[in-house]
């Protein structure tokens, strides 16, 4: 290989670009830049020297941009043999914009507000609101044909990564698309737009609304945030989105994580905390008698074909609530599959009365094969033991007037307990 001219080295890995790389725009993209790279380099051959002193020409562009061609560099050198394993550039993370409800209204408004090509109204809108609700890409809005709008779903195919997706729709939407679609053929275009014609409507909207930090990709930004400030469970999302990592969904957790916000709210309401806190005066003796913590799940759906139904379906996230007189600490709730092995949890100091904690768990298991455990205790004033009160809810084995959990004692589920225990310390 180091035999070959420079131009004959580029043309073979061409060759290697077009069958690793299937965006076409990645693929534009790198060959533009390693073009730039075999016109510096003339007549010599490449090496790690020549390629570092190449891209010190682009070490004032953005931290993202330059990330990205240190990447594509390092693809090449890497093929030729003489990779650079001391190039470290790290690559940004940055946290996508928040997009606030008024924002949105004030956009809205400034389409319906149009003053000439009236008849783009409802179809702009229609635009607007789908990518508020699937979390689509522009050139996934583009590409949208009607045959892939089906019932209660739509379909998207070859998106990021020529990956097909499934995405639900609801009701409203359904309805909507169904009445713009009726007079359409099933392979004509949704909405009969180019990527860059969304993007030059939605920012010239974005302008007159008021709003021009607002964007196409914004809207995408907006349905991920939305989804995981009602408490969606982080996978389910991700594969809503198309990402390939789940470190690409989490970025959203930093925006929309309210245990953050509720943590700096607690300088306001100090006082109010340390009252709602303090151990009852006296505990009377029938308050052990019954569970303090009730755990209990959130919008579980229900299905009636569950053969069809991803495994992360099955449930979002639970929620344990102080329904006693007296609070809780050390409380421990965590996620078991259907041997009782310990798979992840959650610990928390303290619980007031009324108050409640939500356990979001990353992992998702199906119907009849996972339990969820809360372990707490509490002191009895004026003795020294601590009581430790165990409390759980599964579906492998309960019948439905009980599917919101039954009280535990310790006695036959002592070594499950004893695992919650340990497990949360580690």
């Amino acid at each position: 290989m180091r035999r070959l001219s420079n131009e004959d080295l580029f043309r073979h890995y061409d060759d290697e670009l077009v069958l690793r790389l299937h965006a076409p725009k990645n693929l534009s993209d790198t060959r533009t830049f390693l073009r730039k790279f075999k016109e510096y380099l003339g007549g010599y051959p490449p090496s790690p020297q020549l390629a570092k002193a190449f891209l010190v020409q682009y070490s004032n562009r953005k931290p993202r941009t330059l990330y990205r061609y240190a990447q594509m560099l390092k693809g090449f050198m890497k093929w030729y043999g003489e990779p650079l394993e001391d190039l470290k550039i790290q690559r940004p993370k940055s946290i996508p914009p928040y997009t606030d409800d008024s924002q949105i209204e004030k956009l809205i408004h400034a389409i319906e507000a149009k003053k000439t090509h009236k008849g783009t109204i409802a179809r702009d809108i229609l635009l607007i609101e789908l990518i508020l609700k699937t979390g689509l890409r522009r050139s996934e809005v583009s590409n949208l044909e009607v045959r892939d709008v089906h019932g209660d779903f739509l379909v998207v195919r070859e998106g990021k990564g020529r990956k097909d997706r499934v995405i639900p729709l609801s009701e409203r939407m359904v309805a909507k698309l169904g009445d713009f679609t009726k007079r359409k053929d099933p392979n004509e275009k949704v909405f009969g737009l180019k990527p860059p014609s969304i993007t030059m409507k939605i920012k010239e909207y974005a302008k007159r609304a008021g709003v021009k930090e607002l964007h196409t990709h914004a809207l995408r930004h907006k349905f991920a945030t939305d989804l995981l400030e009602h408490g969606a469970d982080l996978r389910a999302v991700q594969e809503l989105l198309g990402h390939e990592s789940l470190s690409t969904t989490q970025v959203y957790l930093s925006i929309t994580d309210k245990r953050l916000r509720e943590t700096v709210d607690l300088l306001e309401e100090e006082k109010q905390t340390t009252v709602s806190l303090e151990l009852p005066a006296k505990v009377g003796k029938g308050e052990y008698d019954h569970p303090l913590i009730i755990i209990r799940d959130v919008e579980k759906p229900t299905w009636e074909d569950e053969t069809k139904v991803l495994v992360s379906k099955y449930f979002s996230h639970f929620v344990a609530r102080n329904e006693g007189k007296s609070p809780a600490v050390d409380i421990s709730i965590a996620l078991f599959d259907d041997k009782k092995r310990f798979l992840e949890g959650m610990h928390e100091i303290a619980i007031g009365v009324g108050e409640v904690l939500e356990y979001k768990p990353l992992l998702n298991r199906p119907e009849r094969q996972y339990y969820v455990v809360c372990q707490y205790k509490q002191v009895s004033v004026g003795e020294e033991n601590e009581i430790w009160f165990p409390y759980w809810i599964t579906w492998s084995d309960i019948s439905d007037k009980e599917r919101y959990g039954q009280y535990a004692p310790m006695i036959g589920e002592k070594a499950l307990l004893e695992l919650l225990q340990n497990a949360i310390k580690q």
